[in-house]
């Protein structure tokens, strides 16, 4: 286990100095999808846009978050993220592995969907939509994975 008198010095220092210029370009990145959203004349374009924004927007929250965990930790105040507790809950554990079928079901249908979908130009945006959607099915399983290995205990 780590404890913060074996971790603090040169390691958290990298850390903190790699989340701050991370969240620097972060930042710039963040900006230029915003202009690229605002200033873009074609509708098509600022929906896709829009969607890579709103994903970088959250990126950089997490990186606030992240930089203020370490902070914290380093310099012992208190942090903005949520301690994570053991829970022995056996509903929790039913319901996530009810949720667990029910991604990795929905990944599966998204894929056969994505197949299919060769409606010409007019609806060139849905293979798009649908494939991004296969993603977020892949992020919610390991997000549901992580709570079941890491937070439901038994």
């Amino acid at each position: 286990m780590v404890t913060r008198e074996t971790y603090l010095g040169t390691e958290i220092d990298e850390l903190i100095v790699l989340l701050r210029t991370h969240g620097e370009r972060e930042g710039a990145t963040l900006a230029s999808y915003e202009r690229l959203v605002e200033e873009s004349a074609d509708e098509g374009l600022r929906y896709v846009a829009s969607l890579i924004l709103d994903d970088e927007r959250r990126h950089h929250a997490q990186l606030r978050e992240m930089l203020n965990e370490l902070e914290a930790f380093a310099w012992d105040l208190q942090p903005s993220l949520p301690i994570l507790s053991k829970q022995t809950n056996d509903g929790l554990r039913a319901e996530t592995r009810r949720l667990l079928a029910l991604e990795r079901k929905d990944a599966k249908e998204l894929r056969r969907l994505r197949k299919s979908l060769t409606l010409g130009q007019r609806s060139a945006l849905l293979p798009l939509l649908v494939s991004l959607m296969i993603h977020d099915s892949a992020k919610h399983v390991e997000i549901l994975e992580f709570i079941r290995k890491h937070l439901l205990t038994r």
